[in-house]
């Protein structure tokens, strides 16, 4: 990393990407416990709700690393994060002004890729700006978790006073304030980026068939990857299942945010742990939480030491993401920062995720909470790829391509 610069220099720029993380956080807390209901409250049968979704699922598999190529060609993520993010509040705007499920699944299938398309981007430019600045990439990171965590609360309020006519007009205000925040960003030189976008293109796919090659990288998506993926079930089933151990609704949403307390707690001090432990243990601790935390609870535990596992998130996710997200900066050259973000991206949080979710539920119908068993099986294995990856990695870059200027642009 760079010598650290003046507090003057780095505060700017570490300011207005936690106001765009906020934002960020801000939609996340009401969309992911809300918006399955409001579709339903639209309208929509559980089969159309389904197909929305799975649809919405399908593109993010393939849209993101396209956006993120065409960016990382340019050398200019900002660019491209202002025209998605755009998109997403057409889409989340037109929440309020249809009505058919064509027209619903249009503007929601908008919104929801181009979201998942610009998140990635998200984080290649927390980590780059934070790499010039000297700031610590995770005290920008944790506005999106904590405000998150609030927002879950706040809209559950919102919505039991108001209905859910108010969650399309919260998801519209909240895009906009992330994108104001992004527009707010470093801008590139004018006429950065212009011309021989054809020829760029087409380095930028050679180099990224390059990073796909490395045996280290492929190590990484697999050791990174099955730990997040290990969160399916809970994240899909958690909260039913201890509806169905008889917990109250209240008592599920004191539970929900405990695991995000420690997960901001560590974000605080995420270049701190990672000079201490480095990128590769920081993965293998969250896969050794991985096992202890969803063994634990496959076995329904007494609830307090359900409240003491769920402060295991700030090993199971909090560990393995700043380690994922150190290694890609470390590791991979900066031109293709967004590109290895949504490759990342896209086996964690679609592939692997994906499957882990689809396969948990006919599991979790014959088994309970012995589904978290298989969750705990992940982590094993992504244990053994992190012992692999602190072989196969030697700490620097791991394709031919790390030497380019990067300043001009993010």
């Amino acid at each position: 990393m760079s010598s650290e610069p003046t507090q003057a220099q780095s505060s700017p720029a570490a300011f207005r990407l936690s106001i765009a993380w906020a934002f960020s956080g801000l939609g996340g807390g009401i969309y992911t416990p809300f918006f399955g209901a409001w579709l339903a409250y639209k309208g929509l049968s559980p089969a159309q709700i389904g197909l929305l979704l799975s649809i919405g699922m399908l593109l993010r598999v393939v849209i993101p690393p396209l956006t993120a190529i065409v960016a990382d060609a340019r050398n200019d993520r900002r660019s491209m994060m202002i025209w998605l993010m755009a998109a997403q509040l057409v889409g989340y705007t037109g929440l309020s002004f249809v009505f058919t499920p064509f027209e619903l699944f249009v503007v929601a299938i908008l919104a929801n890729v181009a979201g998942s398309s610009y998140g990635p981007l998200m984080e290649s430019v927390s980590v780059r700006l934070a790499q010039r600045y000297g700031f610590d990439y995770g005290r920008v990171r944790l506005w999106n978790s904590s405000v998150f965590a609030a927002t879950n609360f706040l809209s559950g309020l919102a919505i039991s006073q108001w209905g859910m006519v108010v969650l399309a007009p919260w998801l519209a205000v909240s895009t906009a304030g992330a994108m104001a925040a992004v527009i707010w960003l470093p801008a590139p030189p004018k006429g950065h980026g212009r011309g021989q976008l054809g020829i760029k293109l087409r380095a930028t796919l050679a180099e990224a068939r390059e990073l796909l090659q490395s045996r280290a990288f492929l190590v990484f998506l697999l050791a990174a990857s099955f730990d997040q993926g290990s969160h399916a079930f809970y994240y899909a089933y958690g909260g039913l299942h201890w509806r169905a151990l008889g917990y109250s609704g209240t008592l599920i949403g004191a539970l929900w945010p405990l695991g995000i307390i420690g997960e901001a707690l560590l974000l605080s001090v995420s270049l701190r742990a990672v000079r201490a432990l480095g990128v590769t243990r920081l993965l293998l601790f969250g896969g050794i939480g991985c096992v202890l935390r969803w063994t634990v609870l496959a076995f329904d535990p007494p609830l307090p030491f359900v409240v003491i596992v769920q402060f295991g998130h700030v090993a199971t996710f909090a560990m393995a993401h700043i380690g994922a997200m150190y290694f890609m900066a470390q590791a991979v050259p900066p031109r293709l920062a967004a590109t290895a973000q949504s490759l990342y991206s896209v086996v964690s949080n679609g592939v692997i995720m994906g499957l882990a979710t689809y396969a948990a539920g006919p599991i979790y119908a014959a088994y309970g909470g012995r589904t978290y068993l298989l969750m705990a099986a992940m982590g094993v294995v992504s244990v053994l790829f992190s012992l692999w990856l602190a072989r196969a990695w030697h700490g620097g870059r791991i394709t031919a391509h790390g030497h380019e200027d990067v300043r001009d642009a993010i």
